[in-house]
């Protein structure tokens, strides 16, 4: 049976805020010790020898044919919040189907945070989809309907509020443009940072009406494109980068998928299958790629 989700409480949301917030002010100041000490001037004049290069690529060619070949180390920044996109890929494990690596360990030092998990089989979808097949197509968004089905059907928790499996923030750079944004206490409040915190009635119609609507809360993975994607031939053997998941809005999910990233050239080949696996918000949509051709990812946080 699967185990029963406890929410986090608002004394525990709170102190994972705080936590959050004493993680970013110590990451910064951190980084700019280190950046100017004795050691870290070495390392980076050891960096650009010719020998060191050798070495490192003699080390990176024996991982990858040893414990390379079974473990996946993901190295991050503590401002990515690494404990949340952690506690992401476990909790996902525990309540659907969706395949996701099993982590094996997780430590930070000196300023970065490292994730062991287990490598997924394959080759990232971004790299074939254009080459596959209009079956293997089909195959391949049958499953992640199903997978999107099953996190879309984890019950949410009791209060209205967008945030992370720990109940903090979350590192969305559609939300913002460089720092973890939220938790937001509701939709509203999310849609105010949207508009870079301008009044609602300064937008045109099809955003006043996108934002003046309340969709329930869904667990969404906020980061799902083909990059993200494992695949081996027809199937889909890994979603990867739990690092954006969270209690969204239920629009939010195409949205994102849809919109975010449209400069790229790969994009218009996978945008036109979003509606297949994800369901469909297009006022909301619409809505939000106006948002964010004329104003971009906001840079001030809706307080």
């Amino acid at each position: 049976m699967t185990p029963a989700y406890v929410h986090p409480t608002n004394d525990q949301v709170a102190r994972q805020v705080a936590h959050e917030k004493a993680v970013l002010l110590w990451a910064e100041q951190a980084s700019a010790r280190q950046f100017t000490s004795p050691f870290n001037i070495f390392i980076t004049r050891c960096q650009k020898s010719v020998f060191w290069r050798i070495f490192w690529a003699g080390i990176t060619c024996l991982w990858r044919r040893t414990l390379g070949q079974w473990i996946y180390i993901k190295v991050t920044l503590p401002t990515y919040n690494p404990q949340a996109e952690v506690e992401a890929m476990r909790f996902v494990s525990q309540h659907t189907k969706t395949p996701v690596p099993r982590v094996w360990l997780h430590f930070q030092w000196l300023n970065v945070h490292y994730i062991f998990m287990s490598r997924i089989p394959g080759v990232p979808l971004v790299d074939v989809w254009s080459q596959l097949p209009l079956e293997t197509k089909e195959a391949i968004v049958s499953q992640l309907a199903g997978y999107i089905s099953q996190l879309r059907s984890i019950p949410p928790p009791p209060r209205p509020t967008i945030r992370s499996i720990l109940g903090g923030s979350v590192q969305c750079f559609r939300l913002h443009d460089y720092d973890p944004s939220g938790p937001f206490r509701d939709e509203q409040h999310m849609n105010l940072q949207l508009r870079h915190l301008r009044p609602l009635d300064s937008f045109p119609d099809f955003v006043i009406s996108s934002h003046t609507k309340t969709h329930p809360l869904v667990f969404t993975h906020n980061d799902l494109f083909p990059r993200n994607i494992m695949v081996d031939g027809c199937t889909v053997t890994g979603i990867m980068d739990w690092e954006a998941a969270g209690w969204f809005p239920a629009h939010w999910e195409y949205c994102k998928s849809k919109n975010w990233g449209d400069w790229r050239p790969e994009h218009a080949l996978w945008s036109c299958w979003v509606s297949k696996f994800i369901p469909v918000f297009e006022e909301e949509a619409r809505a939000d790629k106006w948002l964010l051709n004329t104003l971009y990812s906001p840079s001030k946080h809706a307080i």
